[in-house]
């Protein structure tokens, strides 16, 4: 408190110097300060006093005590209003329980008459159906019908059930005896039409107009005395049936006298029946859909338009119906004939064409029920996944024969210079149709088994390929190794093209196989996909590069045995007495350049052109590396034999790779920049070497030693390394005690 009061105390000290500053010096002026200070303190004062009716504060307290005792007065009115109004609402909930009483009562009343209206209805309904029934008014009766029905889905959330249960009765009631009227007239129609058309020359013969202006209004009135679906009762004979929604009556009894048909030479023992036999029935299944299509969606779908029925296709129903007697008769058939391999093969591979034949020419759509439905069944599905394997391996068996050579012989119509071989063409058609069996297939779970499968035979081709190559023996160039190289490239491509369609990834304009440029160092063959295949793909790509590989280095390790001789010249002791013009390939080159021209043009004719273009490029780098390290850097030349090894390099070797680039030098650099070094005036070289020497260590701006090497054409060497093949000329004297720091390894001629 003592702090508080002494900060007021400061504050207004300081205040006052603010204010009045010097001012305060001057005792007048504080009297006059402290008489003004007074008059304000005595009139603040006054305006708190709150006895006074004249401060502003006694007016506010006086006007809040009157606001005060009428709020006092106005609560116990309200006090009172509110005891009032409880006693009118117990009047008034007396008189609201009397007339809700009415109310439910009235309620009551008017729902049983509504009830009892809806029951006079169904019955004057069911009487005038039996009077017009009497009098075979065939349109009235369809009428009637169609009335009662409309009741039926008026009340089809009626929670009343007994209602609901004797108007189905009632309608179910009606409905057959006016299917069974409506059949019989329908089947003498059928007969006057002689439906089906079971005469070759059927085309030919036109339906009476009157025929069919009668088949057309029998049709109309089945289509009016449809049960409606509140009423209607599914009959599933099978689960496999369920996914088919039942005929409309028009195209059942359509389909009656070919059910009948279909039954007697199909069941039973008549020699139609034959197990080993499916596509005699599915023959005929399609040969109906065929001969009676066209007359259905003519005559029968304008009667189902006309009526507004929308959601009926009626050669799509007739289709449906013939379809499923092939589902029901493979369906009791399979059960029999999945012990025996051969039959059951057939079957499914009849019920595989029978289904394409249906969506590819008579256009059933996919979300219709098909026969697939019996082949997907689990114990069926394993079978013929299990079938498709066996017959599968078996036909790798063929493809591979033991020491055959006609599995690796490339495809005469092969025009693009694929090189696919025989074996390779056969294997991607096996695949290719195993595919086209299970695509149709509506789950992708049973396409994903199969699929499964088709990996599992790749990499069974795999293998059989390795053991092909490792069973391999004598000179690899001419064995089946080639062959085999260019068929994992040519299956490579494929799974990339089958993935990049599996997974929606390809892209307009992008071509389906990469292409190999000739400055790329084999983008092909690291090409990385994310498809399913993928993990097969890097089995394939590793086997084919090891293959490759191999090729590669068989002709190097023959190269490197040929150019003994050669790298053993005297190259320090060569004269340069002959002009450059008038040199001829060392003698001892001639043994290395025959086996590497021959080696090299064996595997070209042998291998797909982009492997080839691998393997050479291959050859080429390491042929540079190996010269140069082997025979550059462990060799003195002399100024004969630096211009010797130039004219060898550049008019030889060079040359000889260059049928296959347009740029062969790019893959001979260290050669190439080499000769460039050894062929350099002594004067030029001398300089060179003692300015490389001489601006060792130096950084940033001042270090020119690269720009001086590329002004005589070197680029790819370090100034150390191009200082160690000066120092292998022989017109240069090699100060050994200096302090370069550069060892040279000396000629064994030296």
């Amino acid at each position: 408190m003592v702090s508080c009061s002494r900060e007021i105390k400061q504050k207004v000290i300081q205040e006052l110097n603010e204010k009045y500053g010097d001012e305060l010096l001057d005792l007048e002026k504080c009297k006059e300060l402290y008489d003004s200070l007074l008059k304000q303190k005595a009139a603040v004062e006054k305006e708190l006093d709150v006895t006074s009716v004249e401060s502003s504060i006694g007016k506010n307290i006086k006007n809040a005590e009157e606001v005060i005792r009428n709020a006092d007065i106005l609560l116990v009115k309200s006090k009172e209003t509110v005891e009032e109004i409880k006693r009118d609402l117990d009047d008034i909930e007396e008189v609201r329980a009397e007339a809700r009483a009415h109310f439910n009562k009235l309620h009551t009343l008017q729902s049983t008459l509504q009830y009892m209206k809806v029951i006079q209805h169904i019955e004057y309904l069911s009487a005038e159906l039996q009077r017009e029934v009497g009098k075979k008014d065939d349109e009235k009766c369809a009428t009637l019908f169609a009335n009662l029905t409309e009741v039926s889905r008026n009340l089809a959330e009626f929670p009343g059930v007994h209602l609901r249960n004797h108007l189905k009765d009632t309608i179910h009631y009606w409905h057959n005896i006016l299917k069974n009227k409506f059949s019989k007239d329908f089947e003498e129609v059928l007969k006057a039409i002689k439906w089906p058309f079971v005469s070759t020359n059927f085309s030919l013969v036109v339906p009476f107009p009157t025929h069919i202006n009668k088949l057309q209004i029998i049709s109309e009135y089945l289509l009016q005395i449809e049960l409606p679906s509140e009423t209607s009762v599914p009959v599933i004979t099978s689960a496999l049936l369920s996914d088919f929604p039942a005929l409309c009556l028009p195209i059942n009894f359509l389909i009656e006298p070919l059910r009948k048909r279909f039954v007697y030479h199909f069941y039973g023992a008549r020699q139609t029946n034959r197990a080993d036999k499916p596509e005699w029935y599915l023959t005929q299944i399609l040969t109906w859909i065929r001969d009676h299509g066209d007359f259905v969606e003519k005559y029968i779908q304008p009667v189902v338009d006309k009526l507004g029925i929308h959601h009926i296709n009626a050669k799509l129903e007739f289709t449906r119906g013939l379809v499923q007697l092939a589902i029901e008769k493979l369906y009791s058939e399979l059960p029999n004939i999945q012990y025996d391999d051969f039959t059951f093969s057939h079957s499914i591979d009849e019920a595989l064409g029978f289904d394409k034949e249906l969506r590819d020419i008579y256009e059933y759509p996919p979300n219709q029920p098909s026969i697939l439905a019996v082949l997907t069944q689990a114990q069926i599905f394993l079978k013929w996944l299990a079938m498709e394997k066996k017959y599968a391996l078996e036909k790798m068996d063929a493809m591979l024969p033991p020491n055959s050579l006609d599995a690796f012989e490339p495809l005469t119509s092969d025009v693009e210079d694929l090189k696919i071989t025989t074996c390779a063409d056969a294997f991607i058609t096996l695949l290719q149709t195993i595919t086209e069996r299970y695509e149709a297939l509506p789950q992708p779970g049973h396409r994903l088994q199969f699929l499964d499968l088709q990996l599992e035979l790749l990499d069974d081709f795999r293998v059989r390929l390795l053991q092909i190559v490792n069973a391999e023996e004598g000179d690899i160039i001419e064995s089946k190794i080639p062959a085999i190289a260019n068929s994992i490239y040519y299956i490579e491509n494929v799974l990339i093209d089958w993935g990049a369609m599996l997974s929606q990834l390809e892209k307009a304009g992008k071509p389906a196989s990469p292409v190999l440029n000739d400055l790329e160092d084999g983008p092909l063959f690291e090409i990385e996909s994310d498809t399913v295949f993928a993990e097969i793909l890097s089995l394939y790509r590793h086997m084919r590069k090891d293959i490759l590989n191999t090729l590669a280095e068989t002709i190097i390790i023959e190269v490197k045995r040929k150019s003994r001789d050669y790298r053993r010249e005297r190259w320090a002791f060569m004269k340069a007495n002959k002009e450059y013009r008038s040199l001829s390939l060392t003698p001892s080159a001639c043994p290395m350049f025959e086996i590497l021209s021959k080696r090299l043009h064996q595997l070209q004719k042998s291998l797909q052109s982009k492997l080839f273009t691998y393997i050479w490029r291959s050859i080429a780098q390491q042929l540079d590396t190996y010269l140069f390290e082997d025979l550059v850097l462990d060799t003195r030349f002399s100024e004969g034999g630096a211009l010797q090894f130039k004219f060898d390099v550049t008019r030889n070797l060079i040359p000889l790779f260059s049928q296959f680039s347009e740029r062969p030098n790019n893959y001979f650099t260290q050669l190439i920049e080499s000769c460039v070094l050894l062929n350099i005036s002594k004067g030029s070289a001398l300089l060179l070497r003692e300015t490389i020497l001489a601006l060792e260590g130096a950084t940033g701006v001042e270090d020119t030693r690269g720009k001086a090497l590329k002004e005589i054409g070197v680029s790819n060497f370090t100034p150390k390394m191009a200082v160690k093949i000066l120092n292998q000329r022989t017109d240069i004297t090699i100060n050994r005690l200096s302090g370069s720091n550069v060892k040279v390894r000396k000629s064994p001629h030296e």
